[in-house]
């Protein structure tokens, strides 16, 4: 067997995608969530539109629907070529070092291009806007090309959830400050345009601050040239995208059209492009897969898919509303919509396919669709403006509709003669005539239009969002290629395995024994059982995945130390440095006379973390900085934890975070004095260690008060120290520091999963504590706060609690 990269830092978080049903249904499920999120940005962007046609004339309006537009033109190049550049190159990372190299590269394309782009949309925008209108507009969208990075670092590890509710979190921003700035400070389209940049502040607290600022070594030329060249390619394709689905709306606002056509025009294309957003959240989803695989009929046909079941009804929908609804949702002067959406709604299910059709190339590297694409953007523009001279308004909507239909053609049937025509999940043709001739005749009855309109959205809904990984049918693959491997949730388990742990029956194809395709009980068995399985590649590089987040890297490694040499080698390294560096501070504070616990650290084990926790009497936590000075080359600490915690970094390897205590954001939970008592002196690093009792205390106070989860590493680590003594010990200690309840709980979740992991059975890795043993640990500890004095620091714990969880939730959610 043999494995085409090796060592994948860069691989997709698995956090928040089920690997047992295999790439199609991660991807599915990860589509699921960014169209949801897109549902709910839809729907707050329409609001904020409603809103503003309310707040602004007709020609504040115009000129914000063109500025917006603009924006987005330019942006919607920047939003796909850098974070998909990066997300592809996340894929596909055979290293850290590549991991880091294009988290690099895609921050500085973002900087240099956001400046080039806010010059352009100066430029264009000063022929409808003033200059403050355009000042605003052009610093919006460099910062726009800044937070790229953010979107692309969460779409190629695969934290799609988080990516979601960050999109949601940006269309609520938007809302919020666009009404602010419009109806309270008045300063009308001027101000609209300005919550488009303020909107994306959230996703600077995303950013990946820690990885770009690793060291890489050499190499970062080369793969720089090779990033340049992806993210290339990727913008020209989405440049046309862009043109296509953009251009339409900007010049109806620079032809001689009245301004109630214009924005009636600008209106109707906002409803009816519906389908382009849902395209843009299935490419979003399916581009990570596309990227490892390539041309996968799989892939490619579940997200063709999911496109039609959605784009057939909104387009439908979009297409039929009536004219006493949009009367009610539009002021009097956007009359012209009733005739227009129909024309909108065709075209904006053209364009959603045409986005798609481009993602599946640019996710293969395949970038000589550029000339269908320039075909098809010259048939549009003509269409378009053909149809303006013959027809105005409706001619220039019926052009935009035949041009979009023919572009999208042009693409979709490139990629039919590439992939072959099983690509094409067959549309059901009858019920989508159904759903169009019953929302057509029920046009003139608004009530009944509408609940009609209500079912078809329920149940394509339902289609949408229920789970089809597991069907058990496979798409067949084009002539002359090989199917795709079928997903372990589409093989029946036998009777002795559980249905987490889906093997596939049988010989494989090479007649070696079955291999396993769960990268869950690939980590399981070979990191806690030490039993490797026989996998491929694929599998593996999940299960790598997998064991990062749960810090074993180096024990799935050994497991397989020709496959993932490379990260043998790096964890090697990793603990090689930990354990320099821990002497050396360890040896320059006992030389200062003053004692150091280590605590959290396995030192049975490989240590790959970029910190180490040293804990020193509070007293002495200022002495002990002075000391490692000279040691230290930059000094870090978190704005809740600067009176409590520093991180000192040396000029090589991890770095040395030192505690006045055992406490997390600031709040104290095992007294350092009795802590300092019971240690112990560790062999040969010159640091002392915890009691076993303490030690036992710490993990779980550690999963309690700042994790929310129990990973492998600590799981390995608490093993050993479940023995009865120790455990009465805590748990006593435990009640007298305030939180018994909690560590007894903590320690049941703990027991509970070594067992099933010790029985052989799937645990869900890292163990997710539940959210109300959270809420109650903290009321339990902040009342014993509370009745030793400490007020203040009570009421900290209780108010940190809420942000704690829904933060941890959003950033690491369980695997």
């Amino acid at each position: 067997m043999t494995f085409s990269h090796t060592g994948l830092a860069g691989r997709p978080d698995p956090s928040q995608a089920p690997h047992r049903g295999g790439e199609a249904s991660t991807a599915e499920q990860g589509a699921r969530w960014i169209t949801v999120g897109a549902l709910f940005v839809g729907a707050l962007n329409y609001g904020y539109a409603l809103v503003l046609t309310r707040l602004l004339d007709v020609r504040a309006f115009s000129v914000f629907a063109a500025g917006q537009r603009l924006s987005l033109c330019v942006t919607s190049v920047a939003v796909v070529a850098i974070p998909w550049m990066l997300a592809q190159a996340l894929a596909r990372a055979g290293s850290d070092a590549d991991q880091v190299r294009a988290v690099r590269f895609a921050a500085l394309l973002g900087a240099l291009t956001g400046v080039a782009a806010a010059g352009v949309v100066a430029g264009i925008a000063r022929e409808f806007a003033d200059t403050s209108t355009t000042s605003v507009l052009a610093a919006g969208t460099l910062l726009m090309f800044v937070t790229t990075t953010t979107l692309g670092w969460l779409q190629g590890r695969e934290r799609l959830r988080t990516l979601a509710c960050l999109n949601v979190t940006q269309a609520a921003v938007k809302l919020a400050a666009g009404v602010l700035l419009v109806a309270v400070l008045g300063l009308s389209d001027t101000g609209a345009l300005a919550a488009l940049g303020i909107c994306v502040v959230p996703f600077l607290f995303w950013w990946p601050y820690r990885a770009s600022t690793r060291h890489v070594g050499r190499g970062a030329v080369h793969a720089h040239r090779n990033l340049g060249r992806t993210a290339t390619g990727i913008a020209a394709v989405q440049a046309l995208v862009a043109l296509v689905a953009t251009i339409d709306v900007v010049l109806a606002t620079v032809l001689p059209m009245p301004p109630s056509d214009a924005a009636s025009y600008q209106a109707s294309v906002m409803v009816g492009r519906v389908p382009l957003f849902l395209a843009g959240a299935i490419s979003t989803a399916f581009f990570p897969a596309l990227s490892r695989r390539g041309a996968s009929a799989t892939l490619t046909a579940s997200a063709v898919r999911m496109y039609l079941t959605l784009a057939v009804s909104a387009s439908a929908v979009c297409a039929t509303i009536p004219p006493a609804v949009l009367g009610i949702l539009f002021p009097s002067a956007y009359g012209r919509m009733s005739v227009l959406l129909a024309f909108a709604a065709v075209s904006g299910c053209a364009v959603g396919a045409l986005n798609l059709a481009a993602t599946l190339f640019q996710a293969i590297d395949d970038f000589r669709c550029l000339r269908a694409q320039l075909l098809g953007f010259g048939v549009y523009l003509a269409a378009l403006l053909v149809g303006w001279r013959v027809g105005g308004v409706v001619g220039y909507a019926a052009g935009t509709a035949l041009g979009t239909v023919v572009a999208a053609a042009l693409l979709v049937g490139r990629l039919v003669r590439r992939q072959g025509t099983e690509i094409l999940t067959r549309p059901v043709l009858t019920e989508s005539l159904l759903v169009i001739g019953v929302l057509v005749v029920l046009r003139p009855l608004p009530v009944a239009w509408l609940a009609a309109a209500l079912i078809i959205a329920a149940r394509t809904a339902v289609r949408f969002l229920r789970n089809r990984g597991g069907h058990g049918r496979q798409t067949p693959a084009p002539s002359g290629e090989p199917p795709d491997p079928p997903s372990p949730s589409a093989r029946a388990p036998s009777a002795a395995q559980s249905p987490g742990d889906r093997t596939p029956a049988g010989p494989p194809q090479d007649g070696g024994p079955p291999k396993c395709r769960d990268p869950s009980r690939i980590l399981r068995e070979a990191v806690w059982a030490g039993t490797p399985l026989p996998t491929d590649d694929d599998t593996l590089r999940h299960a790598l995945a997998l064991a990062r987040r749960n810090q074993v890297e180096g024990r799935l490694a050994r497991a397989y130390p020709q496959a993932l040499a490379d990260t043998v080698a790096q964890a090697e390294q990793a603990t090689h440095l930990f354990r320099h560096n821990l002497a050396e501070s360890t040896d320059r504070l006992r030389t200062a006379g003053i004692p150091a616990v280590l605590i959290k650290a396995d030192l049975t084990d490989d240590y790959t973390y970029n910190n180490f926790d040293l804990v020193v009497p509070p007293g002495q936590w200022q002495a002990a900085r002075h000391t490692l000075t000279p040691w230290t080359a930059r000094t870090t600490s978190y704005w809740l934890e600067r009176s409590t915690k520093v991180l000192l970094w040396p000029a090589r390897g991890p770095a040395v975070h030192l505690h006045t205590a055992v406490c997390w954001f600031g709040i104290p939970v095992v007294p350092t004095g009795h802590l300092l008592d019971r240690a112990t002196p560790a062999d040969d690093l010159g640091c002392l260690l915890p009691d076993e009792a303490d030690a036992l205390r710490i993990w779980l106070a550690h999963a309690l008060f700042q994790n929310l989860t129990l990973n492998l590493a600590e799981l390995l680590a608490l093993r050993p120290l479940l023995k009865p003594d120790v455990i009465d010990e805590a748990l006593r200690e435990a009640a007298a520091e305030g939180w018994g309840s909690g560590c007894r709980s903590a320690l049941a979740v703990a027991t509970a999963a070594i067992a099933r992991l010790d029985q052989g059975d799937p645990v869900r890795l890292p163990v997710p504590l539940p959210v109300p043993l959270s809420f109650r640990v903290a009321a339990e500890h902040a009342y014993h706060l509370a009745r030793k004095g400490h007020w203040l620091t009570a009421a900290r714990e209780v108010a940190l609690r809420v942000p704690l969880v829904l933060t941890k939730k959003l950033r690491g959610g369980s695997t």
